[in-house]
């Protein structure tokens, strides 16, 4: 299928490793041109010069995004060197003090209000700075990258599932208050993604469970009996970057406010 991205230009937070990265290199071999933001300068030039090495066009921008200053500079810096985004997809997040399993109870105000502003009010801020372009264009994507977590809530860490949970709900009021624009907004709630995000819980569940130590002998263990998947493996970066291709593309003009699950049927 020609998902029609040429000449489109896509920003991807969050895109110096893991998920955002597999999104980045996707979009770039489609057509697009990306750009790649990360918090660690040496990392994003990597990828961005891993896509160009590869017949891309990248460019890598860096910033944090929880300071407001820090997100003007990086937006003129954008606009300075590709003039605008059609793009805008919000991989960057996570949980800052990571994804331990130490429950509900006992987190304390400020753990949550940290892991609120770096989902939620990063997402809000882009959105807000990049999508009146969209909308005077009268073309363009917001596309979150969620968690299936903020679907099933399991016990631990409640505070990053609360804030998918809303990146899910601002998803459909934000494709609400664009109707008619040109523009669509949606979500997608990522199941269990092998990373190097994820690369220490999982193995974490491997040593706890006595598991064998080579990948490929207990992937499908943790994917079926474990996780209880339908699918026989654990998620790959390229299982999200697939779909956000998808939902970025013109192809998709029909599809907005919708929440869609990538999790191999858990």
């Amino acid at each position: 299928m020609d998902l029609r991205l040429d000449g489109k230009r896509a920003l991807v937070t969050g895109s110096s490793s893991g998920i955002g990265e597999a999104i980045a290199h996707y979009l770039a071999k489609e057509g697009a041109t990306v750009v790649v933001h990360g918090r660690n300068a040496e990392r994003t030039r990597a990828v961005a010069a891993a896509i160009n090495d590869a017949g891309g066009i990248s460019h890598a921008v860096t910033g944090d995004l929880t300071d407001d200053a820090s997100v003007s500079a990086l937006v003129a810096t954008i606009e300075r060197e590709v003039g605008g985004i059609d793009i805008l997809v919000n991989n960057a997040g996570g949980r800052p003090k990571g994804f331990a399993r130490d429950g509900w109870l006992g987190q304390g105000s400020d753990a949550w209000l940290d892991t609120y502003k770096l989902n939620v009010i990063a997402t809000v801020r882009l959105i807000d700075t990049l999508a009146p372009g969209m909308i005077e264009r009268g073309w363009g994507r917001c596309i979150q990258i969620a968690s299936a977590v903020a679907l099933h809530q399991p016990p631990n860490f409640p505070d990053y599932q609360a804030a998918k949970a809303a990146e899910i709900n601002l998803s459909r009021s934000l494709s609400r208050s664009m109707a008619g624009t040109g523009v669509t907004a949606n979500s997608i709630s990522a199941g269990i993604i092998h990373s190097p995000g994820s690369e220490n819980e999982l193995q974490g569940i491997v040593q706890e469970l006595k598991l064998a130590e080579r990948w490929q002998d207990v992937e499908r263990t943790l994917a079926l009996d474990i996780f209880r998947q339908s699918a026989g493996r654990v998620g790959r970066g390229d299982d999200i970057a697939a779909t956000v291709a998808f939902l970025a593309s013109p192809v998709a003009d029909f599809i907005t406010g919708t929440n869609i699950v990538v999790d191999g049927g858990i």
